[in-house]
């Protein structure tokens, strides 16, 4: 991970300044009635690639409580050259890159000081490439459900969720697109610092149910290959396109540092440990949220 660190900083420097938002987000937000566009980039950097995302959100809040929300992911993954376990050929390195699953999605949520709760349910269009691993060629649905309660400078969380997909996390964009049945958790909590920086910790477990597809974003179908020094536990190292039970199951834990400058911008560096996967990962979260901030200086 040593020759990542210089570039990865570099780009943290020289981005952190203009960029934030809601990537790790353990709290439910406070929101305007009105139009809401969420600009984001996330990266991921670890042994088997390093994977970048950048997503845009088009949105509209009818007040507090409820508001919906649209959006396309776009996905550039380079990953390096090396041996698949499962068949000993070799595979050069190369990039990928596509847009991903067009979405729509509503959200509620529930301020209260006792409980927050938040919910989103997220469909998905098969607009990216399946040969890509960009998608699964199949319409996706994901609900999630938030809750946390802040204690002073600390506020826990728990998330809850059900898919027939693995999703992305606000620290995580995955290596791979699956097919299947899951339910995803998480559960932690951030503690406020000084002068608008905040730090986390969660734990999170992705529970598979019956058989499960997964697509790779490291190796295109027709190359047959994955990378070095794949194990044949991780399908998205081994093989385009896999398919058997308990593919997806994963525990792990995220720990983060965040930026928040203001309501509008937030930033974020972390470190993820997939137990399973044997995953080490940096990433980067930064985004804005550019209708509340032009909103805010409409009524200035």
């Amino acid at each position: 991970m040593k020759f990542l660190l210089p570039g990865f900083l570099t780009l943290i420097v020289a981005v952190i300044p203009g960029i934030s938002a809601a990537g790790q987000s353990p709290s439910v937000p406070d929101v305007d009635k009105g139009f809401s566009e969420i600009e984001a980039i996330q990266g991921t950097f670890n042994s088997s690639g390093k994977l970048l995302k950048l997503d845009s959100q088009l949105g509209y809040d009818f007040n507090k409580h409820f508001g919906v929300f649209t959006g396309i992911p776009v996905y550039v993954t380079n990953f390096p050259s090396g041996t698949t376990a499962a068949t000993g050929t070799s595979a050069t390195s190369g990039t990928n890159a596509g847009v991903g699953n067009f979405y729509l999605g509503l959200a509620l949520r529930a301020p209260n000081p006792l409980l927050n709760y938040g919910s989103t349910i997220t469909a998905g269009a098969p607009t990216g490439d399946a040969k890509k691993g960009l998608s699964s060629g199949r319409g996706t649905i994901d609900w999630t459900n938030h809750f946390d309660r802040s204690f002073d400078r600390i506020t826990p969380f728990f998330d809850a969720g059900f898919s027939n997909t693995v999703p992305d996390s606000g620290l995580i964009a995955r290596p791979f697109t699956s097919l299947g049945k899951i339910g995803h958790f998480e559960e932690g909590a951030e503690y406020s610092l000084v002068h608008h920086f905040s730090f986390g910790a969660s734990a999170y477990q992705i529970v598979p149910f019956g058989n499960q597809k997964v697509f790779s974003k490291l190796i295109k179908q027709g190359q047959g290959t994955g990378s070095k020094g794949a194990k044949s536990k991780n399908a998205f190292q081994a093989a385009p396109v896999t398919s058997g039970n308990s593919l997806t199951r994963e525990n792990g834990f995220n720990t983060w540092v965040a930026f928040q400058p203001t309501q509008f911008w937030r930033a974020e560096i972390g470190y993820s440990r997939s137990a399973t996967f044997d995953l080490d990962s940096l990433s980067f979260n930064l985004s804005v949220n550019v209708g509340k901030l032009l909103r805010t200086e409409k009524h200035k």
